[in-house]
């Protein structure tokens, strides 16, 4: 029998949020510990509140694609398709290291291959001939999730899952999610996410709109290929008739 020995990762309020091997736990190097966000020691680990902060949030990005031209506004005489295009969390690369682990944008260094790749998978998903988009990159927890700044190595995706859920569900960006989603109304609903992640994501996401897409992740293989693999699913989640209904429920809700 193998055995795996784990050390527990904390909040503040001594909430375990995960655990994580003492394999990957012998990656940490003391001296590189930035202890305003850490606090590590022999048999535990503690991750401060500031990790959380504003300014260490991917949140969404919303920019407009017209015939893989990207831009920022709106060009006029053009109608736009509005896309919610979903993804788990943050890797990596969406963040500035050398700047005080400064969040940047979603998809930040793979955003021409997105681009590029894009009217490929629309057409793909729908027979709709229009070229015009109004695309919003949204992560549906908003903070890097692998613990890499800590580590500085790739982590067990049990690890990865822990982390999010408890942002998902501790953290409140379930609701936050739910939220955008009844205030925000789009054309198409994708789902981006990783395999690990989609269950959850396509969970709140069928309380609220009719149908989703589900997609394998842009920084996927599937993606860079010569012949792309979107991995393309369609899920209708709700008919007219329940979202007329659940309507006059929140109107009953509000009065």
């Amino acid at each position: 029998m193998k055995i795996i020995e784990t050390i527990p990762v904390y909040n503040r309020k001594s909430e375990k949020i995960t655990s994580i091997t003492t394999s990957e736990c012998s990656a940490i190097k003391r001296a590189d510990v930035n202890e305003q966000f850490f606090i590590v020691e022999e048999s535990f680990i503690v991750v401060k509140s500031k990790f959380f902060r504003h300014e260490h949030l991917v949140k969404h990005r919303r920019f407009f694609l017209y015939q893989q031209d990207l831009h920022f506004k709106k060009k006029a005489g053009i109608t736009y398709k509005k896309v919610l295009f979903i993804l788990e969390a943050p890797h990596k690369n969406e963040y500035d290291y050398l700047q005080g682990f400064k969040g940047k944008s979603p998809l930040f260094g793979k955003l021409d291959t997105f681009v590029n790749t894009f009217e490929y998978l629309m057409n793909e998903l729908t027979e709709d001939t229009n070229t015009a988009y109004e695309i919003t990159l949204y992560n549906a927890v908003p903070f890097l999730i692998d613990l890499h700044y800590l580590l500085k190595r790739p982590v067990k995706e049990t690890t990865k899952l822990n982390f999010w859920l408890y942002g998902w569900h501790e953290l409140k960006y379930q609701k936050e999610f739910k939220n955008y989603l009844e205030f925000h109304k789009f054309d198409y609903y994708i789902n981006a996410s990783t395999r690990a992640f989609k269950t959850s994501i396509s969970r709140a996401l069928s309380t609220i709109v009719p149908i989703e897409h589900q997609v394998h992740h842009p920084i996927s293989g599937f993606w860079n290929r010569k012949i792309v693999k979107f991995g393309a699913k369609k899920i209708v989640h709700l008919d007219d008739t329940h979202q007329l209904f659940q309507a006059e429920n929140n109107k009953e809700e509000r009065f």
